[in-house]
């Protein structure tokens, strides 16, 4: 994106091998990556002022020079190769560790099905709630939550010693890695999760399998707590002081959620996303296409069909079961919400529904490639009466998802569009059903569902390097002030953009986005704490010039959340008390601006001062 937000005559697809840069994704492009650049300029420090008070990159998806980096495999790229290429080995990590996790996961719960595990890992990995969040610490958590069930069954039911030691040790790592990523309202129903889809498979294994070989066993439950116990201690110690100051913003601040919310969408709003909706073409209800963005489900059909199951055998798969009761934990939670005591009790009150439905949606999907797995070599014979019901249950689940979307975004789709979206989607969900005699009836489900995940591929655009952002004129010529004066501070006045930029660089910038507040700075600026409210959250701050004789400074953030502004004059006495050295002006309107400075470098209409001594 850097090539046309800001351009300086080079090529426009600079560093770009296939694909097309999305604006909407400046969490990633304007946050994120110049945060990890800055990370690697400052020798991935525990404290940059640039990024907020405190030790923010501890507790931030971000590289530090910290042993909790031991538990973040997607940033050891960053301590043994150059930057752009441990940059590569953090996207990379994302791409291969969900598919891989997420293969090994369905391996064990499907039996060893190769090639539904296989197909289990690209749906998971493809599937829009994944690729719309990818720079994000989401994907991390997703390969946690994939593989530390996997370690927790080898160390429950290993068959030899060193199954069950292995499956300790990465049970403690898994768990830390997990954990590490610091962001409840992704943790938290993940969590639950992993635990229905555990206490499923403790269920449909022999009591006797659990408790063979019990010594070797317990002592590995008492050195994978004992792990998590120690370390958990010690990067708690570390991390407390930053985690209090997260705690205690006006914003994200302690969240209080009784769930009841909805979806950004609804439910069945997958079944048009991928065919009729991009991120310059959505519904204007549903926010954006990040957030509206989840994962295909087949829920319905699959529950009335195990409420049948179980009404006509008195059998049923418990792991199958135990995931088909996270969807209906979450379900709930998404659409009915809990009362308060019991959004506390559980935790969930630290999920956001619009963030709920995308560990909601990892469920449904597990929930098909197990129900997948358990019908796989199964064809009922039933009668033509039954199977008319599945046939009536897939038109009623798609006419439902129709009409949901034609409600819930009037005016976006065609009709058209809605018939072709519930044919194919109710085809989907007749076929799941083994109720067909055919061959092929699950090979034919999945095909159709690769086929609705292809237009995902075009989500993340293909790049080489980070030439967009360090060989960027402005990138260059505030690297190259800052190699001679590294301690210098900096503002940009100017739209926040600009602050990305040059934050990239590993200034000190007392602009920007700030994770957390730093209240050492803010006390310079706003001297009384009057408007500390204001600045009290993770924003993305904005400085504009407001020359006055009087050093009168405003702060606010217009109604914003996440946003404020600073009106301060730029030779105002504040910014030499922090030792702020070197602006950046989006455009001098006035020579008075400049009245304390001197012109270091003219690039168009952008211009960097130096504060005279």
């Amino acid at each position: 994106m850097w090539n046309q937000i800001v351009p300086d005559g080079s090529d426009p697809k600079r560093g770009l091998v296939a694909g097309r840069a999305k604006a909407i994704r400046v969490d990633e492009y304007g946050v994120l990556t110049p945060y990890m650049l800055s990370q690697a300029q400052n020798d991935f420090a525990l404290q940059n002022e640039a990024l907020g008070g405190g030790s923010v990159p501890l507790v931030l998806g971000v590289p530090a020079k910290h042993f909790i980096t031991f538990f973040r495999p997607h940033f050891w790229g960053f301590f043994v190769l150059d930057t752009e290429r441990g940059f590569a080995w953090w996207w990379n990590f994302k791409v291969f560790g969900i598919l891989l996790s997420a293969f090994f996961l369905c391996l064990l719960l499907t039996k060893n099905n190769f090639w539904l595990s296989l197909f289990g890992g690209f749906w998971i990995l493809l599937s829009s709630g994944t690729l719309w969040w990818f720079s994000t610490g989401l994907t991390e958590m997703i390969i946690g939550a994939c593989l530390l069930p996997v370690a927790v069954i080898y160390l429950l039911y290993g068959e030899t010693t060193r199954q069950v030691i292995i499956g300790a040790i990465l049970a403690a790592w898994g768990s830390l890695y997990f954990a590490s990523h610091l962001y409840p309202p992704y943790q938290v129903p993940l969590a639950y999760l992993m635990a229905f889809l555990l206490v499923g498979y403790v269920l449909n294994r022999k009591r006797t399998d659990l408790f063979a070989n019990l010594p070797v066993k317990g002592a590995g439950v008492l050195v994978t707590l004992g792990l998590i116990g120690i370390v958990g201690f010690l990067y708690y110690r570390d991390a407390k002081p930053t985690l209090d100051l997260m705690l205690n913003t006006a914003y994200p601040g302690k969240r209080v959620e009784y769930g009841g919310t909805g979806f950004v969408g609804n439910w069945f709003s997958e079944y048009f996303n991928s065919f009729f909706i991009s991120d310059q073409h959505f519904p204007a209800t549903w926010l954006n296409i990040c957030e509206l963005s989840h994962y295909l489900t087949f829920a319905p059909i699959i529950l009335i069909w195990l409420a049948y199951q179980w009404g006509t055998t008195r059998q049923v798969d418990y792991t199958l079961a135990g995931v088909a009761l996270f969807v209906l934990f979450g379900w709930l939670w998404i659409e009915v919400g809990f009362p308060e005591w019991l959004s506390k009790l559980t935790l969930m009150s630290t999920s956001p529904t619009r963030r709920a439905q995308i560990p909601f949606g990892l469920g449904n999907v597990l929930l098909t490639i197990l129900f997948l797995g358990d019908t796989r070599r199964t064809a009922v014979n039933v009668s033509s009466a039954v199977r008319g019901l599945v046939v009536a249950a897939a038109v009623a689940t798609v006419v439902i998802a129709a009409y949901q979307n034609y409600t819930d975004a009037p005016g976006f789709f065609r009709t058209d569009q809605l018939v072709m979206g519930a044919v194919y989607f109710g085809v989907l969900n007749a076929l799941l059903i083994p109720v067909w005699s055919f061959s092929y009836r699950q090979i034919l489900f999945c095909v159709g569902i690769v086929i609705a995940l292809l237009p995902n591929l075009s989500v993340n655009p293909l790049a080489k390097g980070l030439s967009p952002v360090t060989e960027n004129v402005l990138y260059r010529a505030v690297e190259s002030i800052r190699q001679q004066d590294p301690e210098a501070r900096w503002v940009v006045f100017g739209n926040n953009y600009l602050t990305y930029l040059v934050g990239a660089t590993g200034v000190k910038q007392v602009s920007g986005v700030k994770y957390t507040p730093n209240f050492a700075t803010m006390r310079v600026i706003d001297p009384t704490a009057k408007r500390d409210t204001v600045y009290n959250r993770y924003a993305h701050s904005v400085y504009r010039s407001y020359p006055n004789p009087t050093d009168t400074t405003i702060i606010d953030n217009g109604g914003s959340y996440d946003a404020y502004g600073v009106y301060i004059d730029p030779c105002s006495p504040k910014l030499k008390k922090l030792n702020v050295k070197y602006i950046v002006f989006e455009e001098v309107k006035q020579p008075v601006e400049t009245r304390c400075m001197t012109l270091l470098n003219e690039l168009g209409s952008l211009k960097i001062y130096r504060i005279n001594n």
